[in-house]
């Protein structure tokens, strides 16, 4: 299944934010696929368009502190979005942001967010019934649990796996973070969450690790608190990308099969990425694909539901990376000859 409407996205230019997420890197990958000569003729057994609004103020309380939330109920929203989305300098002045170029009003993103948190959510039951999910939004894993950053105000993952959780839906997950950036908001959310394991492969120099692990007052980082597994990526070694993340899949299955595994599938660590800070690791349109492929069959051969979020991506190729995986894995999943990606 793939989860995607067109209207649960934050356009950014809407808001007079620069940032290079592209709504056409979502609106493209389905129209590639509805272009398919098999898949197109069969959309409905593979697309789902309703993702309504399920997530509230309670939900949102499991996975972040309730000052947090209360803030973002206040009057202090703007200034919350401003910092998350990194839209002032240190100076004070206007970073990737123009309000004079905005449609709508900065604090009407919040409404975005929440429903883009909950196709995040209903992706989970979807993988649950099916047992792969794939949702074209989501991946919020910068947001921490008392304050939101790195283009994240607020944290989908935890939030939908600790609703889940809640409501018996499920008990035990992994989450498989693919994303070029360290998944470090989840990381600190589900540090003391025993029946979640986190796993993160990322780049292991820039953001967010390009400040000291310790602050000046002692207390660690936020971005620095470990997930049950962290693995850095130097520059120049992505030909050791595919056999540390299997070696980090084999050792969660020595700890016991999950529920369910929440896969972060960020494609942002793609060569032709124009974001600035995921400069420092380029994997092949190849290398992309041997891992979101590496990961569906590790999962699939255990039985292991998996629910995919699209996490980061900038610019005009980003596409390319969810819809080579996603021909491959709804071919095997409606049981299809297999093809090549395009």
């Amino acid at each position: 299944m793939v989860l995607y409407n067109r209207n649960a996205i934050i356009s950014f230019p809407r808001y007079g934010i620069g940032i290079p997420s592209l709504d056409t890197r979502k609106s493209n990958t389905v129209d590639a696929l509805l272009a398919h000569p098999i898949l197109g003729d069969l959309k409905d057994k593979w697309l789902v368009g309703d993702i309504p609004r399920v997530i509230d103020r309670k939900d949102l309380e499991r996975a972040h502190t309730k000052e947090y939330i209360k803030s973002l109920y206040g009057p202090e929203l703007e200034s919350r979005l401003i910092q998350a989305y990194e839209l002032m300098d240190s100076a004070g002045n206007y970073n990737r942001y123009d309000p004079s170029r905005a449609q709508q009003p900065l604090t009407e993103l919040l409404n975005d967010v929440l429903r883009i948190i909950s196709g995040s959510y209903l992706l989970i039951g979807h993988a649950l019934q099916k047992g792969f999910s794939y949702y074209l939004g989501g991946g919020m894993h910068h947001a921490h649990p008392g304050f939101g950053h790195g283009f994240c105000v607020l944290n989908d993952i935890t939030t939908a796996l600790l609703k889940a959780r809640a409501e018996g839906q499920i008990r035990t997950a992994w989450v498989i973070d693919l994303d070029a950036h360290r998944g470090d908001g989840t990381a600190e959310a589900l540090a003391d969450v025993k029946d979640i394991l986190t796993m993160s492969i990322h780049m292991a120099s820039g953001w967010p690790l390009d400040e000291p692990e310790y602050r000046s007052d002692g207390t660690m980082n936020p971005s620095w608190i470990p997930g049950d597994i962290d693995i850095g990526i130097p520059s120049g070694e992505e030909k050791f990308y595919i056999p540390r993340m299997m070696e980090a899949l084999e050792w969660m299955a020595g700890k016991g099969k999950p529920d369910l595994a929440f896969v972060v599938g960020g494609v942002d660590p793609y060569e032709k990425d124009e974001l600035p800070s995921s400069e420092p690791i380029k994997l092949t349109k190849q290398q992309m694909f041997e891992r979101d492929t590496k990961v569906y069959e590790f999962l699939k051969e255990r039985n292991i539901p998996q629910a995919w979020v699209a996490a980061g991506g900038y610019g005009e190729s980003s596409w390319e990376i969810h819809t080579q995986f996603l021909e491959w894995a709804l071919m095997k999943e409606l049981a299809l000859p297999d093809s090549d990606p395009s």
